[in-house]
């Protein structure tokens, strides 16, 4: 049992590397999705008897039933099938997980987790260095995250500081995977190893991705809350203050290196090294125009939570942004049939972007996904979830740092629960929480 556990242990780390590859594919299939199949068959393999277990089931079945109309039509789209294995997946892994990591597996769990942060983190750093110094970098074979299709990933800013993109198509997915992966090491182990403190911090700063300034500020003052109440010091202070300090530092990539190819090909001139730092921290608690959009839509769509079905929120999306573009092509249309039969991407008359008639925006957001996506039965579903761990919980410092752990998901551009997710999660409750703490 020993040995199959530390096998058990060495594959789940293994997998989460695989998930971490997220700017490659493998003949088009993406390395982010092996490590997701790996996560969740290697949780079937540690306790096959999950697949027995009825309140699996039972869940899964409150949550998809509302939609069950929505999504029939789509059951065969591999969109459809993505996102339903996630689901599942997510379920089955959580469940295996808050009953696998016990004292003994813990602390095996957490070294080898330690190592992985440490390889990414370096990895992390080296990708940046070599995009400013033309360094050579494994192809990123991935197409970029946006609106356009097959677009390639950006790795240049011309007129911003350079962000830490590592293995990642963008530096929030990076934040959205290393930073959890991150704070569950902190709040679990007893003693931090500091090489990796360091390098990890500068990784996960350097994204200067606002999602991580604020979530680092909010758990800086839960933690300096507590230290005023209990006079107890949280090892996990210099750390966030070091993430802190990076996220809002910087240095812009022509500055460092003006005959980079990326500054000759944007004939960027640059004559001095300037360091940023808090020179766009304002921004960083402004709404912007792409998250004013989102939350409009939301409380557009909050008024009636019909489950939309799980692959067409993004859709529903589109359709709320582009309502004036619509109207005004109608109207071109109407006037001019002959010469607007063929959509053009060009300056619109001020109604908004003409790539949303043909491109889905996401939402960026996995809590309104899910609710837009599975309605009412996922916020009630949420809602006594968090009931019950005010109710039966000690409200000490660890829960709230699990509880901000677990919220962070909710906020993150990765717009689905995933066995990352849930690998996470069920890892934290028992190593934060239940107070099963690392002996290293």
């Amino acid at each position: 049992m020993e040995v199959k556990n530390q096998f058990i242990n060495s594959l789940l780390v293994g997998s989460l590397f695989f998930y971490s590859l997220d700017a490659y594919s493998f003949f088009d299939v993406p390395f982010s999705w092996i490590g997701l199949s790996g996560i969740f068959l290697i949780a079937i393999f540690s306790d096959y008897k999950i697949l027995l277990n009825s309140k699996l089931y039972l869940i899964i079945l409150i949550l998809l039933m509302p939609t069950f109309f929505n999504n029939i039509s789509t059951a065969t789209d591999l969109n459809f099938i993505l996102r339903f294995f996630n689901l599942v997946s997510f379920f089955v892994v959580l469940l295996v997980s808050l009953k696998f990591f016990d004292n003994s597996q813990n602390t095996k769990f957490i070294n080898l987790l330690q190592k992985l942060i440490l390889v990414l983190s370096i990895f992390a750093i080296y990708s940046y260095l070599a995009q400013i110094y033309d360094l050579p970098e494994i192809i990123r074979n991935r197409s970029n995250t946006g609106l356009l299709g097959d677009s390639s990933q950006t790795t240049f800013w011309k007129n911003e500081p350079h962000r830490m993109v590592g293995s990642f198509r963008e530096p929030v997915l990076l934040a959205s995977t290393l930073l959890p992966l991150y704070f569950l090491y902190l709040f679990s182990t007893r003693k931090l190893h500091l090489i990796t403190v360091i390098l990890s911090s500068i990784v996960i700063g350097l994204t200067r991705s606002d999602l991580v300034r604020i979530y680092c500020f909010i758990t800086l003052f839960v933690l300096l809350v507590f230290y005023i109440k209990t006079k107890e010091l949280n090892k996990a202070i210099f750390p966030v203050c070091l993430v802190l300090l990076f996220s809002l530092t910087g240095i812009r990539e022509c500055d460092l290196n003006p005959d980079s190819s990326d500054c000759i090909t944007s004939d960027t001139i640059s004559t001095e090294v300037e360091t940023l730092v808090f020179s766009d921290l304002e921004k960083t608690f402004k709404i912007g125009d792409d998250r004013n959009s989102v939350l409009d839509y939301a409380i557009y769509s909050f008024r009636n939570l019909v489950p939309k079905g799980v692959t067409k929120v993004n859709a529903d999306f589109s359709s709320y942004l582009s309502q004036d573009i619509s109207n005004e092509m109608y109207l071109t249309n109407r006037t001019l049939p002959e010469f607007l039969l063929t959509r053009y991407e060009a300056k619109n008359f001020g109604t908004g972007n003409y790539s949303l008639l043909r491109y889905y925006p996401n939402v960026q957001n996995l809590f309104i996904n899910a609710s837009l996506s599975l309605g009412a039965a996922f916020i009630s579903f949420m809602f006594l979830v968090i009931l019950h761990l005010f109710t039966s919980l000690e409200k000490n410092v660890s829960f709230y740092l699990f509880f901000l752990l677990a919220l962070f998901f909710l906020v993150i551009p990765v717009e689905e629960f995933n066995a990352f997710t849930a690998l996470v999660l069920g890892a934290g409750f028992n190593m934060i929480i239940s107070k099963k703490e690392i002996s290293q």
